[in-house]
């Protein structure tokens, strides 16, 4: 593996020759961004990665600071297939601009062909605590915009693969996610008009990062788990 310099010597990476400088590996068949309590039986089922860098390694990507997030990417080879696991991220409500918050997802676009986002909810009563939920489609109530662009561009969830999550064990029907600025969960009262208007839960994170993969050409699905209800 390439010997990791201590920081990025650039800014802004669109081709990510960061991830095949870190990984050696060109292409990636799969991205998971998920935090390390979505992977605990990752290492005993795959192994040890192919390579393991940070991911502020990467030009423009901060450290996750939230508690139980890891300032970690690693690519494995499974079945004959390249995969790229981001054990952490950076949330909006950190402070970071949305340039920083969706750095890495920018980066990894170019070198991933699908990605699936892992993330926690809160239901506005559309959901039932620890459910799973398919992100079938999103309202974003975050007042900015999702990431930086030269223009207007289209971004959608993957209609076939957002399906295939839905048909896994323990996993429900697809369900459509409010992005809010947080920290705070909803109010009562915010949760009854978010309900009104079709939402099934509330998230912080990942629509961003899924909507700038996804105007980039990368298939994206998303998967929320409800911890609060």
């Amino acid at each position: 593996m390439t010997p990791e310099p201590a920081t990025a010597p650039w800014d802004d990476d669109p081709d990510g020759a960061s991830i095949l400088l870190a990984t050696g590996r060109p292409q990636h068949d799969l991205l998971v961004i998920a935090e390390p309590f979505f992977l605990t039986e990752l290492r005993e089922a795959w192994g040890r990665p192919v390579s393991s860098v940070r991911l502020s390694f990467l030009p423009g990507v901060s450290a996750p600071e939230l508690d139980g997030q890891e300032d970690a990417l690693q690519s494995y080879e499974h079945d004959g297939f390249g995969v790229l696991i981001a054990r952490g991220r950076t949330n909006l409500f950190e402070g970071q601009p949305v340039r920083s918050t969706t750095a890495f997802a920018r980066t990894a676009a170019a070198r991933v062909r699908a990605a699936l986002l892992v993330t926690r909810a809160t239901s506005v009563g559309g959901a039932e605590f620890k459910d799973f939920l398919p992100i079938g489609d999103h309202l974003n109530f975050a007042g900015t915009p999702l990431f930086p662009a030269r223009g207007v561009v289209e971004a959608a969830w993957d209609e076939d693969l957002t399906a295939r999550l839905a048909t896994l064990d323990g996993v429900r029907e697809p369900g459509l996610l409010a992005l809010v600025p947080g920290p705070v969960r909803p109010t009562r009262a915010e949760a009854r008009v978010l309900a009104a208007l079709g939402a099934d839960g509330v998230v912080t994170d990942s629509i961003a990062e899924a909507m700038a993969l996804a105007s980039r050409g990368v298939r994206v699905a998303g998967l929320a788990y409800v911890d609060a209800a």
